[in-house]
């Protein structure tokens, strides 16, 4: 379906075969280089977007210090507001590294389908042709042949093999002598006695093979720590180790262990390829990281952005032994209100207006005391009992005025 965008890339892969001499697994490296560099303006791209997102996190830090030691839900969405109104006040897209990614994973479903096929992309076969090579193959080995579908490095190890001893068994497929007229005209797949045209496996005919358990080893080895690497190297975002620990454990153990399963019911040639390009991958993130480095700061630098966004955070006032905040029970759940600190300012200022109140009642009532009886009553403490009662009163009407109010903004609210 894809056939008239692998072609092209596929002649590119064919142009390197025969530069190198037909050495197969050469030419699967540099072609790698190659399409890796074709897809670096992906890797910028993305490496600018974490270069934006890590300049916002000083300020990102001071909104998670503000709601810090709250896990409560509506905390939690109160937070994450603010941190989606500052990304929109700065101009950055949080989806726009994904993008790059999004585009880089068709490409490489596409580009395996090329190595994995190279009688088809190397040496320029029709579909009608490989169907051909397989019926023969077949006959040959008394045996029938799976459909190779899109996977032909396997029956181009065996036609290999066969043109060894008989060289014009596939004369009578069309094209193949047109372009393939000896078996060094076929990608080699050999390298120091060992065919990597043959998947790894236990069999005892194929001795070899035990040698080619190395690659799904050394694939799982690569994969796992150039993942980590990668990770290490990458700009990882506030919260990611909290929210995505758990995923990333799992990730880090199931993505190569699939690749293990792949490189078992695939030749060994695909495992070489693709343990090249996880090390590629880690090369390419190192170089991002050394031109475009992501921006460190200082204690200073995250002191001053909670001075900008005036979240500082303030010590309680009050508190108990065990170091929590004394609150009352009628306020408990003020501050998930945003009128908290102007209903506190309320509070404080009806509650100093009703002490200044109180004592001047009581000043006045000692005056007249002075003056009817010369001399205060000191043995009698009804005054005392009296402004004890008053303030408890006081405190009890302010608490109430503000529920009420509270309540008023609750209702507020639901109507919005």
């Amino acid at each position: 379906m894809f056939d008239f965008i692998l072609k092209p890339i596929g002649l590119l892969l064919r142009f390197f075969n025969k530069i190198v001499g037909n050495q197969y697994i050469v030419s699967l490296l540099i072609f790698a280089i190659i399409i890796e560099v074709l897809m670096l303006p992906f890797a910028i791209k993305q490496q600018k977007n974490s270069i934006r997102q890590a300049k916002l996190r000083p300020k990102e830090m001071a909104i998670r210090k503000k709601y810090a030691g709250r896990d409560d839900q509506p905390t939690k969405q109160k937070m994450q507001t603010e941190i989606q109104e500052l990304y929109q006040k700065e101009g950055f897209n949080p989806m726009g590294g994904c993008l790059p990614l999004l585009i880089q994973f068709p490409i490489l479903i596409m580009l395996y389908n090329i190595v994995i096929n190279p009688l088809k992309y190397v040496c320029g076969l029709s579909a009608g042709a490989i169907s051909q090579i397989e019926g023969i193959v077949s006959a040959i080995e008394g045996a029938p042949v799976a459909p190779s579908g899109s996977n032909t490095i396997g029956l181009m190890a065996k036609v290999k093999n066969i043109m060894q001893t008989n060289p014009d068994a596939f004369d009578g497929v069309s094209g193949f002598s047109d372009r393939i007229s000896s078996v060094k005209d076929l990608p080699n797949l050999s390298y120091g006695g060992v065919n990597l045209g043959l998947n790894p496996g236990f069999s005892p005919e194929e001795k070899i093979q035990y040698l080619l358990l190395l690659i799904p080893v050394l694939t799982f080895v690569v994969y796992f720590f150039s993942a980590k690497i990668t990770r290490k190297l990458s700009y990882q975002p506030v919260g990611a180790d909290s929210q995505m620990g758990c995923s990333n454990k799992v990730m880090d153990i199931m993505m190569p262990a699939f690749s293990v399963y792949i490189t078992f019911i695939t030749p060994a040639a695909v495992g070489i390829y693709w343990i090249f390009k996880s090390i590629l991958g880690v090369i390419k993130q190192y170089i991002m990281k050394k031109a475009m480095p992501i921006p460190e700061f200082t204690e200073e630098d995250y002191k001053a952005a909670e001075k900008e966004m005036g979240t500082k955070s303030e010590k309680p006032k009050h508190a108990a032994k065990s170091g929590k905040v004394v609150r009352s029970l009628h306020h408990i759940d003020d501050e998930d209100y945003d009128d908290t600190r102007e209903e506190a300012l309320r509070r404080k200022a009806i509650l100093e207006e009703q002490a200044e109140k109180e004592k001047a009642d009581a000043q006045e009532a000692a005056s007249k005391s002075t003056i009817l009886g010369g001399a205060t009553v000191k043995d009698d403490d009804r005054p005392q009992r009296s402004k004890k009662k008053k303030g408890d009163a006081a405190e009890e009407k302010v608490d109430i005025v503000l529920d009420e109010k509270s309540d008023e903004t609750k209702d507020k609210k639901d109507d919005e």
